[in-house]
């Protein structure tokens, strides 16, 4: 088992535990149309997860070709919060593996952790719709106090709140943020092949990348190295 040489592991979000860009994606277009801007595709959406609503509708503009003015880009970051929290989490799901892989860990003695740069209260309310609240031990998402990843200090925030050692920890997530974040940490990391990111998984430098969340529970070698 994978996991069982580690003391703890911490999953990123968006993209690694969970598919949510259907949900994102409805949650910033409307955000959008209350600006009078016209509506972003999925696929589209898909490539913009991972900073943080700030980010996301900063991706957005660019991809309409609009302006990414401070005012704008406050008024649609703080739309798009509302209207996450409002319409909750009718479309998204875990990804195949996940449940069973979280409990099996939470069973096996193994730390959980979450660690991800969208907002903490959208973080809490997901996990929650998602039915997975009782497996993971912490959950850390952004606020306007703490540095997102990149930085390590959320990941390391984490960490410490589980009270694990960073070398005894496992971080799972999807992207090169993913991997900056746990290399500036120290700690080893591990992408899914499936996640939000243009580039392939195998290029972005992580110590492997698994196909599914069910090799990290399974004996044997990782599926592949990166």
């Amino acid at each position: 088992m994978i996991a069982a040489e580690y003391c703890a592991v911490v999953f990123d979000l968006d993209g690694t535990l969970a598919d949510t860009a259907t949900d994102i994606r409805e949650a910033l277009v409307s955000a959008l149309s209350r600006e009078g801007l016209p509506p972003i595709d999925v696929a589209s959406v898909r490539l913009m997860i991972g900073g943080g609503p700030k980010v996301l509708v900063e991706r957005a503009l660019h991809r309409l070709g609009v302006p990414a003015r401070d005012d704008l880009v406050y008024r649609l970051a703080a739309g798009f919060h509302a209207e996450a929290k409002h319409r909750g989490n009718r479309s998204s799901r875990l990804f195949d593996g996940a449940e069973s892989r979280l409990r099996q860990l939470h069973r096996s003695g193994v730390r959980i952790g979450l660690c991800s740069n969208k907002p903490h209260d959208l973080c809490q309310q997901l996990v929650r719709d998602l039915g997975v609240a009782a497996y993971i031990d912490e959950v850390l998402g952004s606020s306007d106090d703490r540095p997102k990843k990149p930085d390590p200090a959320l990941l390391l925030s984490v960490v410490e709140r589980l009270g694990v050692p960073p070398g005894e920890t496992l971080y799972v997530g999807d992207s090169a943020t993913d991997v900056a974040t746990a290399r500036a940490a120290g700690i080893p990391v591990i992408l899914v092949s499936y996640g939000y990111t243009l580039r392939n998984a195998t290029q972005l430098g992580a110590d492997a990348v698994i196909d599914s969340l069910a090799e990290l529970v399974r004996p044997g070698p990782l599926a592949r190295s990166a």
